[in-house]
């Protein structure tokens, strides 16, 4: 299939890249596939996303701009930031279909459709199939100010959030290792917090406890993290880690490769549509990979909110 702008100019396509992302893999990408995007979609504009950030402002110029379609070549971080822009000012009343090509560390979302490569991805693109699926609207602190954001893939308080500050700040240049490394460095310095849930219809209280909510299956690459997640289904899966020592966060975590720590007997996976979060301490918030702010935490799925290329 071959996509055509139509007289009135409404069926353009802009791709959007981040050079840099997985340690510049991003750039070289780009420069392989180029080609045959341009095959795909005779009339691409290409925006190079230049510092951390820009993608949003790229976002947001695509929604002005009305582009049919937005293509995002990077990590997971690329769609959070492009998405983001769109949504600037909340729910659009236009939104673009979206196309991922991965190029990043993790591609965490892709896997869920079984796509690994950037080939296999224009190949989908070419094939012309669409899906609808859904995106996660929340709303976090930061600076003492309540902030929206919207998510793509996965949500994370607390102890995650604290995995993945700990990888961005030090241990990037470990690659894949980085992440198993900043584990092994925050569990040594164990838990203490009480978490609020209100999900489903239901409300508890949790000790020394962590939690993700996901869209997906995937996270951190190939961590099926949410086993039973499916991306259009209108509810995020909430998976909870209850009242874990260092011992069994490192006995859940061997096993959250193969999806297997879902049966743990600490851990808990609830499906809801809105979910509302507080911790105390107060728990770091992070999204597809950003570190963001802190609880509380609001959720809310928007049902198949955005048209998939792939």
């Amino acid at each position: 299939m071959v996509y055509h702008d139509s007289m009135d100019g409404n069926s353009r396509t802009l791709l959007i890249v981040n050079p840099i992302a997985g340690h510049g893999r991003g750039k070289k990408i780009f420069a392989r596939i180029e080609p045959r995007v341009r095959e795909v979609f005779p009339e691409l504009d290409v925006r190079i996303s230049e510092f951390p950030g820009h993608a949003f402002q790229l976002g947001r110029e695509a929604a002005r701009e009305r582009y049919s379609r937005v293509l995002c070549l990077g990590g997971d971080g690329t769609p959070f930031e492009v998405i983001n822009g769109l949504y600037i000012h909340g729910r659009p009343s236009f939104v673009p279909e979206m196309g991922l090509i991965p190029a990043g560390t993790g591609n965490s979302f892709l896997r869920d459709f079984g796509i690994e490569t950037p080939e296999e991805a224009v190949r989908r693109f070419a094939a012309g199939r669409r899906l609808k699926v859904d995106l996660i609207e929340f709303e976090f602190q930061l600076g003492g100010k309540t902030e929206r954001r919207y998510s793509l893939n996965i949500i994370g308080a607390g102890l995650i959030t604290d995995i993945l500050k700990l990888t961005n700040d030090w241990l990037k240049i470990f690659g894949k290792l980085g992440y198993s490394l900043a584990v092994l460095i925050r569990l040594a310095r164990g838990m203490d917090n009480t978490i609020d849930i209100e999900a489903g219809g239901q409300t508890w209280s949790i000790q020394d406890s962590a939690l993700v909510v996901s869209n997906s299956q995937f996270t951190g690459g190939r961590m099926k993290i949410a086993p039973h997640a499916a991306t259009a289904d209108g509810k995020a899966d909430l998976v909870v880690f209850r009242d874990v020592n260092r011992r069994e966060i490192l006995q859940i975590f061997k096993r959250v490769f193969s999806g297997s720590h879902a049966s743990h007997p600490k851990v808990e996976i609830t499906q809801a549509a809105e979910m509302a979060i507080t911790g105390r301490p107060p728990l770091r918030v992070m999204a597809d990979g950003e570190v963001l702010g802190e609880s509380p935490l609001r959720i809310k799925v928007l049902p198949q909110e955005l048209t998939f290329l792939g």
